[in-house]
């Protein structure tokens, strides 16, 4: 897995209701404009470090069309270390075209969204944290999908991949997908777009969230 450049284009903030105060739990950013798209939610736990970094939680892009995984990342500081607490991450910019697979007859983006630490402060996994069982937490059963240009063609490609299982509540920009789980062995886990709803981050090995997002 090839790990490309970071891509800084979140801003954070505290969510009503957070179990911790604007500016002790999550760092704003810089601000530079205003969201198009907004994922919230909460940390349940959280893998503990070994070294001592800055705490990121950040959209994984996910190009897995092109051979070999290109992951690219849009993250800010996340500086609670201690779950649970809420976050919200306000998305102020669309991932660039080549974060996006390129099929057929259209582009479409898989996001992962996963907290991980970052060890020499260039915005993105060390060397040996790119394996999603390293990370410190993730969203196990969400996925954030992006379709700059939703046409018949892409849709029908879409329904031919078999990624989701209601491909027609796809709408063109910012999508949220919830995992179906593979009800036969050695098959594919499904994707559901659903309407927004509160985003679970949780430790890699916390058994206590369902994960069924091995999709492709």
């Amino acid at each position: 897995m090839k790990l490309s450049r970071f891509v800084k284009s979140l801003v954070v903030s505290c969510a009503l209701g957070s179990t911790a105060g604007c500016g002790e739990a999550l760092r704003d950013g810089e601000y530079v404009g205003e969201a198009i798209y907004v994922v919230q939610g909460d940390v349940k736990s959280l893998a503990p470090v070994e070294e001592g970094g800055t705490t990121r939680v950040t959209l994984a892009w996910d190009n897995w069309v092109r051979e070999g995984d290109i992951i690219s990342f849009q993250g800010v500081e996340l500086t609670s270390k201690n779950p649970p607490f809420d976050y919200e991450l306000r998305v102020v910019e669309p991932p660039a075209l080549e974060m996006l697979n390129e099929l057929e007859d259209g582009r479409i983006g898989f996001a992962y969204l996963y907290v991980y630490e970052d060890l020499d402060g260039d915005g993105r996994p060390d060397h040996g944290q790119s394996d999603w069982s390293s990370l410190r937490g993730m969203a196990r059963n969400h996925v954030v999908v992006y379709v700059p240009e939703l046409t018949g063609g892409l849709k029908a490609t879409l329904r031919e991949l078999e990624l989701f299982t209601n491909v027609d509540a796809l709408k063109p920009g910012f999508n949220l997908a919830r995992g179906v789980c593979a009800t036969e062995e050695n098959t594919f886990d499904k994707l559901e777009i659903v309407p927004n709803e509160p985003v679970t981050v949780s430790a890699p090995d916390d058994g206590s969230v369902p994960s069924c997002i091995n999709y492709h």
